[in-house]
Parts: structure tokens; C-alpha cells; sequence
């Protein structure tokens, strides 16, 4: 029997709100940071005497934080120097018509909480979150999602990069107005999934009070398999990935469920592990990896685990193993990863040294090792996470927080936060939302993205799939002026609205090349009768790359549309040149000619007024020809 595999959403969305949540600075994305400052952040008791395991393990690593800043985008708020200012009343409104667009309760009471993070991304240790609304839902392919709750919050410091010592951050996002939606869990497949959060995308973005771009959307997953542990899989940014990380943790967490029962099997009740410094016995070996690390001043440390031999290599489906579990909790402190005794012959770990450190950790028969080496500092840290590890395997999926892969995989970030982690924020009043601010969220609630799709498709006679794209675009509104004022097909305007920027993006045109001024210049151009359809790729391209007009552009490159009387002429001459090919193919010689009329007329001419055209006159031949 398959098990069951839930996935509950978490949709982060930033605002497009004109100042942060709780300052003035304006959410824009700096380039330069003159200033900086460094902090050391450590985990505290919350008010029930808890420490957030989470908390306690990113202070383990022992790393400084190093924030870097510019004025233009964040100030003393964000330095953690100032208190923060009353909270922004834009974004309070905007996230609440959030709410009332999903069907959510409105709060009328706002009270904003601290959440403890001491990964390094909040200069405070805390985010700063308020409730503003609770349930409601929506369907998506005859489903019913439900919500769990939306939240207003602020977004964490933008992440620069890490070395052994330190994370360094930017300020510029630290503080940017966001939107959470915690949706209930989704049962059935990774497509599915992947559909969820297409349509809620969709339903934000409805509102008109979402930014766009690269950043502005993260997703995080709350992944279970058949009622077991939960897995939290943080900041995937890229909607296809998904239906894959959802898919990679089936197999993951199913590898580690039968890894369990594999135990069992044994008679396995607990895998007890010890552990010793083989850094001697390990010096000088012909294991290259081995051989360098401890070359370098380095320490290994052997760790026996008691039931695991031939399960730490072991891969029931394609890339999902217990070894590469231990290997990513050392990679995420600081260490390049492990090798185990499944694999010691591929690694050059001789069968000497293997009988060596058996005999250093006590290891029997049907037990596995696991090796680790680097700095000792490192090292010392990593193997109670390793020891942890190990002993966690006959409880099958360890709850935890990972991260997303570029390949659509999950790699191992620290334990799941406690419950402990959320109170009270004193230095914000709470929020009273009065009937009347109720009343008008109520009516400011958007029409439903999938109408106006299917109005598009109705009354302007588009493709589902062109009416989709100008929604997705953001490109509706400026569709609709253009194919209101303009004497050109519909579907004419949309295809250059949502698909020229992708194919002038290609072709190294920057940005300015295809905004919509330019687009809808180089439209105008068209509707006046001053260029040919078939001539706005080539004039925006040239136009963008000389600076010029898109008029100008289509001069330059002789471009200019040829009227209707004169094309007529030419495709004569034309007709007049090939009466033989016309006498001989009848109809059948309009595709020869059709390709030399354009060689002539491309850029100058609509292509389907010369196709219309060329056909009467070839019909009009051979008739006088009969």
C-alpha cells in the first residue's frame, strides 16, 4: 500500500508596499554598502524556561554576522538601534485584503509577536509577525485547499554569503513588508502541488498589492510521508521545482522509513554508537581525501554504528542513501562530508585500515562506520550531530529543517524550531481594525483571476493559453488600452506583449528594449501603417541598440510600410515574370512565389495581405491562362 504523502504551503509574498514595515526607508535593492557592522547573536530562554533547539543549534557553529548597509535603503531600525516605528498602515491594509480575497476571517484586533531567529538573518534575533487573518479557502482542479492563516511579518536581511567564520548580510530586504500564507495540508500528488501554489501566485497577484521579480515569492514545505515526522523545506524560490523537492523527499524519507523497519528486521532496538580518534592510524593512508585533511592539520575521528553495515550505501531508489544524509550534517558545519564503510574501498580506505578502526570503535560484525576528518574544532562539533544522527535511524524521518537544491533535491540546514519560539512584542501597540475599514476590504476584494481570463478569451478571442500568459505578465490593463484604441487583432497585440520580450531578452536586447513604451510604440507604428507586423522584432532590436526611436529605427532600416497600390504592383511584375510556373502549377505555384514576394516586401508588408493578395492575382492568371 502506497503511504501517504501530505504537503502543507507556507507562500512568502512580499508587499509592494512604498516603505518598510517599520521604518521609512524605501524597499529598494542596494548595490553599494558603506556601512557595516558585526554582531554575535545567542539563543535566550523564552518565557517558559525553553530553549529553541533550532536556536541552540546555529549558535553551536560558532559564527559571527557580519551586516553590511546603505542609508538609501535601511537605517537604525534595521541596525537593531532604534526601536521600531508604528507599523505600516499600507501594509496592514494590503495584507488583510489578502485575507478577505482567500475567504480568511479578518482580525479586529493586530497584535504583533516576536518569533525568535537566530540564524543570523535578523539583526534583532526575532522577526517581528502579526496574525491578520485565520481560515478560509479555495479550489484549485475541483480540490479544496484550505487556509490556515495569513500573516503580516517582515522579510529577513538579504544573505551575501558565508565562510567558516561568519555569514555576511545586507540590509536592504531586512525589514520589507511580506504576506504569509499557511495553507492546510495537500494530499496526493507532487504535481498537485505544484498547481496549489500556481493558482495562489495567481490570487495574489490579484490584488494589485504584490511586488514582482526575482526574491519577491519564496515557498516553504511542511513534508510528510504516511503520518510520520514532519520536514520543513525553507525558500524555494522557483515554482517547477516543486513538484521535484516533493517528489525527492517521497523517496527520501521513504529510503529512511525502510532503513527503520531494515533494524527492525535485525532485532535492532537501538543503534548504539562509540566513537575514537583514528587521526595515527589514518596518517599516511592512500586515501587521497583521508591523507590531505589530516595532512593539514586536520583530525578523524571513526564512529561505529551498531546494526548499520551495508544500509549506509544502501539506495532502494535513485539518489537517496543514508550516507549522503550524514554527509550533508557535516557539509552544514563546515566540513566537506564523510565517508562510511560501504564505501571505504571506493574512497582508498585499505582493507588494513578498515580491520584498524573496527578494532578502534569496537565494531562487530553487521555494524556500520563513519569517518569524518577536517579541522578539530569542526570536527569535535559535528560528531554528537553524527552520533544523533545515527542513533535517530530506528525512528525512521527525523523532524527537521532543509533546504531546496538547484537540481530540485533537499540538503540538511539544522533541527525544526520548538514550539517555544513566539512572544509577545512591547514595543508595538496592538492594532484595532474598526467595521468600517472591514466593510471596505470587503468591497475592494478582486474579481477572480480565472473571469478575467476567461473574459479575455470570450471577448477578445484569445488562445487560453495567450489570455493566461498577459494575466501572468501583469500585461492585462495595458492589453486592453492598446486593443482599445488600436486597429489591430487582438491576439496580434497580446503574442507582442508576452512573447517579443522573451524572444529580444534572447537576442541580448536589455530591459528598455521591450518595456511597454517600446512595445506599444513600435504597436502604434503598426496601426499607423508606418512599419509591417513582420518588422517590430528587428526595429526594437535596432532601436534599442542605436538609442533611437522606433520610427527612426524603421527608416534606417528601410523599413517603411508599402501601401496597399503599390504592393499590388509589384506582386504584378511578379505574376507577369513567372506566367509559366503559373500556366504549368495553377494554385500550387503560390508557395514559390509567396517566398519571393517576401524576400522583396519583409518588414514593409503584413504577411497575410501579401498571401491574400498573391492568391487573387494568381488566380486571375491562370484564368485568362485557361
Amino acid at each position: 500500500m502506497k503511504e501517504e504523502l501530505l504537503v502543507g504551503l507556507e507562500v512568502h509574498q512580499q508587499l509592494a508596499c512604498r516603505t518598510k514595515l517599520f521604518c521609512a526607508c524605501p524597499p529598494l535593492k542596494s548595490e553599494e554598502f558603506p556601512k557595516k557592522f558585526e554582531r554575535r547573536l545567542r539563543p535566550a530562554q523564552s518565557e517558559t524556561g525553553h530553549l529553541d533547539p533550532a536556536a541552540v543549534y546555529e549558535y553551536a557553529k560558532g559564527k559571527s554576522n557580519l551586516y553590511f548597509w546603505n542609508p538609501e535603503s535601511s537605517c537604525l531600525v534595521e541596525a537593531d538601534e532604534e526601536p521600531p516605528h508604528p507599523l505600516s498602515a499600507e501594509a496592514l491594509r494590503d495584507s488583510m485584503l489578502v485575507a478577505a480575497t482567500l475567504g480568511s476571517h479578518l482580525m479586529d484586533e493586530v497584535h504583533v509577536m516576536r518569533k525568535i531567529v537566530i540564524d543570523g538573518s535578523n539583526t534583532a534575533g526575532f522577526q517581528r509577525t502579526a496574525v491578520v487573518g485565520l481560515d478560509g479557502s479555495f479550489e484549485v482542479d475541483g480540490a479544496r485547499v484550505g487556509v490556515q492563516s495569513v500573516t503580516l511579518e517582515e522579510d529577513a536581511a538579504r544573505i551575501l554569503g558565508e565562510d567558516d567564520s561568519s555569514h555576511r548580510y545586507a540590509l536592504d530586504r531586512l525589514g520589507v513588508a511580506l504576506v504569509e500564507i499557511a495553507l492546510e495540508p495537500v494530499a496526493g500528488d507532487p504535481e498537485l502541488v505544484g498547481r496549489v501554489a500556481l493558482h495562489l501566485g495567481r490570487v495574489l497577484r490579484s490584488t494589485g498589492k504584490v511586488a514582482r521579480g526575482l526574491g519577491t515569492i519564496r515557498q516553504d514545505m511542511n513534508v510528510s510521508l504516511g503520518g510520520g515526522k514532519i520536514v520543513e523545506v525553507k525558500g524555494v524560490q522557483k515554482l517547477n521545482l516543486l513538484p521535484k523537492i516533493v517528489e525527492y523527499e517521497r523517496r527520501r524519507q521513504s529510503m529512511l522509513r525502510r532503513v527503520a523497519e531494515k533494524l527492525q528486521e535485525k532485532g535492532v532496538k537501538e543503534v548504539v554508537c562509540s566513537s575514537a580518534d583514528v587521526t595515527a592510524t589514518l596518517r599516511g593512508s592512500p586515501s587521497h581525501v583521508m591523507s590531505r585533511l589530516i595532512g593539514e592539520g586536520g583530525k578523524a575521528v571513526c564512529i561505529s554504528a551498531a546494526g548499520l553495515g551495508g544500509l549506509l550505501g544502501w539506495e532502494p531508489e535513485p539518489g537517496v542513501r543514508l550516507g549522503k544524509e550524514l554527509a550533508e550534517v557535516a557539509k552544514a558545519n563546515s566540513l566537506g562530508g564523510v565517508i562510511h564503510s560501504d564505501e571505504f574501498e571506493k574512497q582508498g580506505v585499505t582493507p588494513q585500515e578498515a580491520a584498524a578502526l573496527r578494532g578502534a570503535v569496537g565494531c562487530g560484525e553487521g555494524d556500520g562506520m563513519v569517518l569524518v576528518a577536517g579541522r578539530p574544532e569542526s570536527v569535535d562539533r559535528v560528531v554528537p550531530l553524527l552520533k544523533a544522527r545515527l542513533a535517530g535511524c530506528v525512528g525512521g524521518v527525523p523532524a527537521e529543517t532543509r533546504a531546496p537544491t538547484d537540481a530540485g533535491e533537499t540538503r540538511y540546514m539544522r533541527p525544526r524550531p520548538g514550539s517555544q519560539r513566539m512572544y509577545p512584542e512591547t514595543d508595538i501597540p496592538d492594532i484595532t481594525v474598526t467595521r468600517s475599514e472591514m466593510a471596505e476590504l470587503a468591497r475592494s476584494v478582486p474579481e477572480d483571476w480565472r473571469v478575467i481570463v476567461g473574459r479575455l478569451e470570450r471577448e477578445r478571442s484569445l488562445s487560453a493559453d495567450l489570455a493566461l500568459k498577459l494575466y501572468d505578465m501583469d500585461a492585462v490593463g495595458e492589453f486592453e488600452e492598446l486593443s482599445g484604441r488600436l486597429r489591430l487583432e487582438p491576439s496580434f497585440i497580446a503574442s507582442v506583449l508576452v512573447d517579443l520580450p522573451t524572444r529580444l531578452s534572447r537576442e541580448g536586447v536589455g530591459e528598455e528594449g521591450y518595456a511597454p513604451p517600446a512595445l506599444a510604440a513600435a504597436l502604434e507604428a503598426v496601426a499607423a501603417g508606418r512599419m509591417a507586423k513582420e518588422a517590430v522584432p528587428d526595429v526594437l532590436k535596432l532601436a534599442w541598440e542605436k538609442g533611437v526611436t522606433a520610427a527612426q529605427a524603421a527608416d534606417a532600416l528601410g523599413l517603411g510600410a508599402v501601401d496597399e497600390g503599390r504592393l499590388g504592383a509589384l506582386l504584378d511584375g511578379l505574376v507577369s515574370r513567372h506566367r509559366a510556373l503559373i500556366a504549368e502549377k495553377g494554385e500550387g505555384a503560390f508557395s514559390p512565389l509567396m517566398g519571393e514576394a517576401m524576400k522583396e516586401v519583409r518588414g514593409r508588408a503584413d504577411g497575410s495581405l501579401v498571401a491574400r493578395l498573391l492568391k487573387e492575382k494568381i488566380t486571375e492568371a491562370s484564368g485568362a491562362a485557361g
